[in-house]
């Protein structure tokens, strides 16, 4: 007789309630799933904490299955239903989707090439050492947007009807909606934003540039996400944070690099070369990468 399958009591995940019992069968459930199919290789270790490993593995599974994700699992939807099809025993069937609606399919947006090998992108990462709460929430939820696949790119699209639309163009609306100070739903009315957002190789409109950068959007979210009182001002950049100027920046700070005055947050501890988490980079995509610590001239700290 096959035992029934397992759940959770409150949602496990990027900005869930993460109770310790909880993420531990979540991960234990992932463990579950073949690596074709979504699942952790090698497997999770389940020690009921969530970080970045965790929302990584979660993230993947829903890409696998969904071909979209936003990093948590919530009660009674279908991720977890999804999992526990997996967790009633070996080759267990996946629960259909609701309706029987097959996941959209992945398709090449028309004009767009695979990336070329980088190597200088998703370096290895290790969660520094006696961060703060905040700062280590930073870390756990911008890696978890990055990896094991970007949540935003422009190199993986979905037919929505008659258009391909850039996958996770939901999660960037979510970047604007809630990190942008001012914007409302108003906003996407107009018909260059809301293919700005979601048609690959547009961008959202800005007079007298080639459109918007969201690098700094996506970092305040993740910061404001994590706790911190800030949202993006347009032309201004962050509220609420400290500006220095310098280099003396710490893990979970928004960096700010000249060229192109391109905003990061910065992963690692200082030294010559820093890891860093960068929203709107190559193809518009959200990518771990290594960068010279003398490229910064000046950030925001999140904390004193």
């Amino acid at each position: 007789m096959t035992a029934a399958a397992r759940n959770i009591l409150a949602s496990v995940g990027l900005g869930g309630a993460n109770l310790a019992n909880d993420v531990a069968t979540v991960q234990s459930m992932l463990n579950h799933v073949p690596s074709g199919k979504g699942g952790p290789a090698p497997g999770l270790d389940t020690d009921g904490k969530c970080g970045p490993l965790t929302v990584g593995a979660i993230r993947n599974f829903q890409f696998t299955q969904f071909n979209a994700a936003d990093g948590r699992v919530d009660v009674g939807h279908r991720t977890i239903e999804r999992l526990q099809g997996f967790d009633q025993g070996p080759g267990a069937a996946p629960a259909p989707l609701p309706g029987g609606i097959a996941p959209p399919q992945i398709v090449t947006p028309p004009g767009f090439l695979p990336p070329k090998s980088d190597p200088g992108a998703s370096p290895t990462f290790a969660m520094p050492p006696g961060l703060s709460p905040l700062r280590r929430r930073i870390l756990e939820i911008g890696m978890g947007e990055a990896q094991p696949e970007p949540a935003v790119t422009d190199l993986k699209t979905v037919r929505d009807g008659n258009e391909t639309v850039r996958a996770g163009w939901q999660r960037l609306k979510q970047y604007f909606d809630e990190g942008v100070e001012g914007w409302s739903e108003q906003k996407w009315k107009d018909k260059a934003t809301w293919d700005g957002v979601r048609i690959p190789g547009k961008r959202i409109p800005q007079p007298g540039t080639s459109g918007v950068s969201w690098c700094g959007i996506f970092a305040t979210w993740v910061a404001r996400t994590a706790g911190a009182q800030t949202k993006w001002r347009i032309g201004a950049g962050p509220t609420g944070l400290k500006l220095n100027f310098g280099r003396n920046c710490r893990p979970g700070d928004i960096a700010v690099m000249a060229k192109d005055v391109h905003h990061f947050i910065v992963a690692s501890p200082l030294g010559d070369e820093i890891v860093t988490i960068n929203g709107n980079s190559n193809n518009q995509a959200i990518l771990v990468k290594p960068r010279p610590l003398s490229s910064v001239v000046y950030f925001y700290s999140v904390e004193d």
